[in-house]
């Protein structure tokens, strides 16, 4: 859709690509200085004082202590860090637990590691069935979690991680938690899977650098893990991508070092962000879900057309792009389409402004 976008001068809505002028200024100059005198391999699973610093992030945040020697990896992106994950615990006949809609690459991620997925369908209410969970977790290995999650902004509640909690530990599961939204939180009651339970003990937390400082083309990800898991998630990234770019990894330690103003001012940015597009979606006739977190936004339409067909249609007739939302499920089916609100307020003013002059539905 992005590449739609481009070929047709539409505004992209689909990719979450923050606007440019998002970056902190501090963290773009320690990249521009580590480019001219920092430019070669750091040691595979990453710089350590990058690690350091994660290490005293997490356990100053979440109450949860790392080792920044055995249990911090610095990957390629946070994607990275799940497709290590994968590849380390599951092969042939596994299978692994996701919940739909989901974001798209887990999908091949479980492919690619020979394993079975078992998507769990929670677009209706956007809540977890715990016997669902527990007749799926019987015979699966490992169980994908994505807080806040994207496509649908859903932020798994400390109950609904409690019963993932008891599950896994009753099915001996591995989570490997996806949390590169950890930042872009509305609702106070937010908590880390790794906060709850037992759960720290059997997971592998996935996050980076890419949406909170809004560097996503720079792939700086983190996989956070008990050493016995963190050294078999070594063995794949080690032998697949050697280590994350270095000069980025040092501004890392840069961005680690801002003060807590800067989430706040974060969230409070995305949260007004958010009502702008939901407010304007509204007026243009469309039937937006607000979401609890990230910056996506799931959104029905009433029309007849499928969603690919009009996706392609609000490229063609109104100029934003979107996603399908069968983007985001195993067997290519859904009735919505996704926006992103990563953009600056400039630009979603422009869109839901052209949304609501060009409308068919």
């Amino acid at each position: 859709m992005t590449r739609e976008a481009l070929a047709a001068g539409a505004i992209n809505l689909s990719q979450g690509i923050p606007d440019e002028d998002e970056t902190p200024a501090a963290v773009k100059e320690a990249a521009q200085q580590a480019i001219t005198s920092n430019s070669q391999y750091t040691i595979t699973w990453g710089l350590p004082e990058l690690r350091q610093q994660v290490s005293r992030k997490y356990r100053d945040w979440k109450g949860v202590e790392y080792d920044s020697e055995t249990e911090v990896t610095i990957t390629c992106g946070t994607s990275e860090a799940v497709m290590s994950a994968l590849l380390a615990f599951c092969g042939d006949g596994d299978e692994v637990i996701y919940f739909e809609p989901t974001y798209e690459s887990y999908i091949p991620a479980i492919n690619f590691a020979g394993a079975e997925g078992v998507p769990l369908d929670i677009t209706d209410d956007l809540t977890l069935d715990a016997d669902e969970l527990q007749d799926a977790a019987r015979d699966a290995s490992l169980l994908i979690l994505n807080t806040p999650q994207n496509p649908t902004g859903k932020v798994f509640s400390r109950s609904e991680l409690e019963i993932i909690a008891d599950v896994a530990a009753d099915e001996n599961l591995i989570v490997v938690t996806d949390e590169i939204y950890e930042h872009i939180v509305f609702d106070d009651d937010y908590v880390s899977p790794v906060e709850v339970g037992d759960l720290a003990d059997r997971t592998v937390v996935c996050t980076g650098l890419s949406k909170t400082y809004s560097v996503t083309g720079w792939r700086v990800g983190i996989a956070l893990a008990p050493e016995p898991l963190s050294r078999e998630l070594r063995k794949i990234h080690d032998y697949t991508s050697i280590c994350a770019p270095t000069p980025f990894q040092v501004a890392g330690v840069e961005a680690y070092s801002l003060p807590e103003e800067y989430y706040s001012e974060l969230r409070d940015s995305y949260r007004e962000r958010r009502e702008l597009l939901y407010d304007g979606l509204r007026d243009a006739g469309l039937n937006p879900v607000k979401p609890d977190g990230a910056y996506y936004m799931m959104v029905q339409y009433d029309t007849d057309e499928d969603d690919v067909a009009f996706a392609k249609k609000l490229i063609q007739q109104a100029g934003v792009a979107t996603v399908p939302g069968s983007s985001f499920y195993t067997d290519g089916s859904a009735d919505w389409i996704r926006f992103t609100f990563s953009r600056n307020e400039e630009t979603l003013t422009q869109a839901v402004n052209q949304l609501t002059d060009h409308r068919w539905w």
